[in-house]
């Protein structure tokens, strides 16, 4: 199978080709690898289009900074090597992944925010837009966002898409960054990005890819 993709034009291009699945194991394949990848540009659209490439669902912490440029090689490449080297890359970052979900954040440090506890949340036939805006308002939210004096705001750099069509979601025992990915995966934004700005603000946004 031969995948090519453009990222973003006069610059930026990922070319995949000859996606490798030897050695096959029954029940359990092997992880799946792009042939070649030889990428420099944006950390935040190599990760939206590694949603769609690896079928995970990606959560981005950014820091102040608006563009973060990362450039790498390589060959019969996993997901953990892509993200591994684009860490490595941007020496500004660090990773994990649990079950289906990547989370990027600054080695700097995570946002409390992100890990505030949500006993519930449901809701149905929404937009991710209108969804997200009543994650945000939720009491225990609200709360933590006062106690750390930050503020949302719009956000910019990146093309919005978070009006994509409606979609349910029912979650109980969750931190805001669970949430967000679930938000995310079940509504197939495929990335969600919180980005810091100076000042106390934050935005949340996605990725038109």
């Amino acid at each position: 199978m031969n995948i090519y993709f453009k990222l973003i034009a006069a610059a930026v291009v990922l070319g995949i080709c000859a996606v490798s699945m030897s050695g096959v194991m029954a029940q359990q394949p092997p992880p799946q690898t792009l042939r070649v990848i030889d990428y420099s540009g944006d950390m935040a659209m190599l990760l939206a289009n590694l949603s769609n490439t690896y079928g995970v669902t990606v959560g981005l912490e950014l820091d102040n900074q608006r563009y973060q440029h990362v450039s790498f090689k390589l060959v019969d490449a996993t997901l953990t090597d892509v993200v591994n080297a684009m860490a490595q890359s941007s020496k500004k970052y660090q990773w994990r992944q649990t079950a289906g979900f990547v989370d990027v954040w600054p080695l700097a440090g995570s946002s409390p925010l992100l890990e505030t506890r949500i006993s519930s949340f449901n809701v149905k036939d929404l937009s991710p837009s209108d969804a997200l805006d009543r994650l945000f308002n939720l009491p225990e939210v609200q709360a933590n966002m006062t106690e750390l004096n930050l503020k949302r705001r719009a956000p910019e750099g990146y093309r919005e898409k978070l009006s994509s069509a409606p979609f349910s979601v029912n979650l109980e025992g969750v931190t805001l960054r669970e949430a967000l990915s679930k938000i995310a995966q079940e509504s197939h934004l495929g990335i969600w990005i919180f980005r810091n700005y100076p000042n106390g603000y934050f935005s949340i946004s996605s990725i038109e890819k």
